[in-house]
C-alpha cells in the first residue's frame, strides 16, 4: 500500500541562472510523475529557495528514489532533500 509523503528540497542559492534553463526539464520530469498518480503536488515556497513535493511511495527511500532523476538533482541545484510520511485526514489527499 503506497503512503503519502512530503519532500522539502532545499536549493543551492547561487545558480539562478542555471537553475531558469534547467526548469523547464525539471517541471515536465514533475509531469511526467504528476500523469502517472505518483507526484501529488509540487511547487515553491514563495519568497524563498525551497519547495515541496508530495508524492505517493511505499517509503521514504521509495519517495527518495521517484525524484532521485530530477533534473535539478541530477545538475546539482538541490542542497538538501527532506521525505516525511504525511497522513493527510481531511481534504482530496485524505
Amino acid at each position: 500500500m503506497s503512503r503519502i509523503y512530503a519532500i522539502e528540497y532545499r536549493y543551492v542559492t547561487d545558480h539562478d541562472e542555471e537553475m531558469a534553463e534547467v526548469r523547464p526539464s525539471h517541471r515536465a520530469f514533475n509531469s511526467a510523475l504528476a500523469d502517472k498518480d505518483l507526484l501529488l503536488a509540487a511547487g515553491p515556497y514563495t519568497g524563498t529557495h525551497d519547495a515541496l513535493i508530495v508524492v505517493r511511495a511505499e517509503d521514504a527511500a521509495g519517495a527518495l528514489a521517484l525524484v532521485e532523476e530530477d533534473p535539478f538533482n541530477r545538475a546539482g541545484f538541490i542542497a538538501e532533500r527532506v521525505p516525511r510520511e504525511w497522513n493527510p485526514v481531511v481534504g482530496r489527499l485524505s
